[in-house]
């Protein structure tokens, strides 16, 4: 079926259930950002494969919610769907729930999927349609899944495996002690845990379920006399059941209902995580008779602190991840001026020199090859139809990560094929100066990165630029490449950013149509100094590529940026030169060498 064709089916199966619309999240019943083939809900019924975004759909007409990062690509992917595109933060755009206002009227009812909206996000869609009298109805079975049908791919079956405590730097049985510390202090009789990555760090467990991020599908329920694991079980070898020992015992993923039932029956007091627990397993906890304890827990928090062993392996993975990155870069010179090289290539290439070394498990995100206009789509993705041959001429933008058993990375580098532009000069010093300065930033203890933000825009802003992403994003260590509770961005987020975090630095600029310009590197963060005033934290670098120097205007920069520019490209040519070929040595010489 075409987009049409299944958006039709749909609304002839609201008709059916006397429904007035019908909302598609891009979530899963884990609220992950990425997610199985098999919960590709919002992609199969729009055709839009971003990663963040909600459809609408009515008897008469269907949108598309979505933010600045994914703009240009919706629109291309949404032409001749009949959905319309939403760009959220832009004026005059009315959010979903006001555009479904003006739609509805009273009595109307809204059906939605309860396992694909977290609790915390139905709440707040429940209270504003009471306010206008529309009903919320939550489908025992998805609408877009029947739709779907036969042809919707089954639940995946790959084989878990175990995170070494040498690799975690905690057993699993020291975090669940910890855990059940934190759940008497509430006090909880039991805490349910829906994230994958929560579960797989919890448990020292890693997967393959999900594209990118080594998680397995599966619920988590903790409780005084143990823990209980719903996975299934024909992904657990031995070698998982002796790593989580005889405190954790394992059952079907399909028994989770039951046992949240059973929590009900015995009046628990439970602990659910509101933005990372569906509204189904809030409904069913509270239907059979649970009190919800609706807070946070404690474990993104300590996901997101990374210890010493953690902390090394992110340092080795970035090592290994620095050398695939440089061996790129020198192909990328050679072969562009060869006439043989395209954005396909360059993804290919990329995983080829990762994949050389045997830590290496696949790559972190798609690549993004963007090259010329391309650049400006800010999560671009080459497909067969769009891929471009590159030339000895404009801007190559590449996002790349890699994840390795032990760590792993994000980094983009922007690249002028041949002789840059003054304009392409003056937005890329911009975008290096302000990351550059966030970079050398010290900032006192308890700051967030509502604080931090401007410093990282502060340099384009003075050259009229900016960009509409956020400036930075937790990363995993050996876990998903997008990571909370933190992050640096113009959103005011108040949790403060703690040493032992790890967050991308990566601001940009994209000129619709013509170019787009990103430089990220990972960083730790870490204590620098005590001083009277308190203690002042401050960032180690952890990616290791160097800059591009044709694309530098010197001038631009203060001496303090130059410095550490030298620095920098110092610490890459030394970490990196013994495992690089002669010629690849000498580029490196050549693209390091002090300004």
């Amino acid at each position: 079926m075409t987009i049409a064709e299944r958006v039709k089916a749909l609304r002839e199966l609201m008709s059916q259930q006397n429904l007035a619309a019908y909302l598609v999240p891009s979530a899963d019943p884990h609220m992950s950002e990425y997610v199985a083939e098999c919960w590709q809900r919002r992609k199969f019924i729009s055709g839009f494969d971003g990663s963040a975004g909600t459809v609408a759909v009515t008897a008469k007409q269907a949108g598309l919610w979505t933010d600045s990062r994914y703009f240009v690509q919706a629109e291309q992917q949404l032409q001749g769907s009949g959905i319309d595109l939403y760009r959220l933060g832009e004026a005059d755009v009315p959010v979903m729930e006001a555009w479904l206002g003006e739609k509805l009227g009273s009595g109307d009812r809204v059906g939605l999927d309860t396992k694909t909206f977290s609790a915390a996000a139905y709440g707040k869609l429940a209270q504003g349609f009471e306010k206008e009298g529309i009903e919320l109805v939550a489908m025992a079975e998805d609408l877009v899944e029947q739709v779907w049908g036969a042809d919707r791919p089954a639940l995946p079956s790959q084989a878990v495996r175990v995170h070494p405590p040498e690799l975690a730097g905690e057993s699993a049985t020291e975090k669940l002690s910890r855990l059940g510390k934190a759940m008497a202090d509430k006090p909880a009789d039991a805490m349910v845990l829906c994230a994958l990555d929560e579960i797989a760090w919890l448990f020292n467990l890693r997967g393959q379920d999900v594209d990118f991020n080594p998680v397995f599908i599966a619920y988590a329920l903790i409780e005084k006399e143990g823990a209980t694991l719903f996975v299934d079980p024909e992904k657990i070898g031995p070698a998982v059941q002796k790593g989580l020992g005889d405190k954790v015992q394992l059952l079907d993923y399909h028994d989770f209902e039951a046992a949240l039932a059973a929590l009900g029956a015995k009046s628990a007091k439970v602990w659910i995580d509101p933005a990372t627990c569906s509204q189904w397993v809030a409904g069913v906890l509270k239907a059979k008779g649970a009190e919800l304890i609706g807070q946070t827990g404690p474990v993104p928090a300590w996901k997101a602190i990374k210890n010493t062993a953690e902390i090394n392996g992110m340092r080795a993975a970035h090592l290994r991840d620095g050398v695939a990155l440089v061996k790129l870069l020198h192909w990328l010179e050679k072969n562009v001026e060869l006439g043989d090289a395209s954005e396909m290539t360059v993804v290919e290439k990329i995983r080829a020199f990762r994949a050389s070394n045997d830590e290496f498990i696949g790559s972190s995100f798609d690549t993004i090859s963007a090259y010329a206009d391309h650049g400006a789509i800010v999560h671009y993705r080459v497909s067969e139809e769009s891929n471009a041959a590159l030339q000895t001429e404009g801007i190559l933008l590449v996002d790349t990560g890699g994840q390795y058993r032990d760590g792993t990375t994000d980094v983009t580098r922007t690249l002028a094929l041949g002789e840059p532009t003054p304009e392409q000069i003056r937005a890329y010093t911009g975008v290096l100066q302000g990351h550059l300065a966030l970079t050398r930033a010290w900032f006192q203890s308890g700051a967030d990165g509502y604080q931090l933000d401007v410093i990282a825009r502060a340099p384009l802003w003075s050259l009229g630029l900016n960009y509409g992403h956020g400036t930075g994003h937790g990363v995993g260590a050996a876990l998903c490449v997008h990571e909370g509770p933190f992050s640096v961005s113009p959103r005011k987020v108040l949790l403060p950013l703690e040493p032992g975090h790890i967050l991308s630095i990566e601001p940009g600029f994209y000129q619709e149509g013509q170019f787009g310009i990103r430089i990220e590197n990972l960083a730790l963060v870490r204590e620098v100094e005590t001083t009277p005033s308190g203690v002042f934290l401050g960032f180690e670098t952890l990616t290791l590529c160097p800059y591009q120097r044709k694309l530098i205007d010197i001038e631009m920069l203060c001496p303090d940026a130059r410095a550490q520019i030298d620095q920098y490209h110092s610490q890459v040519r030394e970490a990196l030169s013994e495992f690089l070929d002669d010629e690849e040595r000498a580029w490196l010489e050549r693209e390091t060498r002090p300004l």
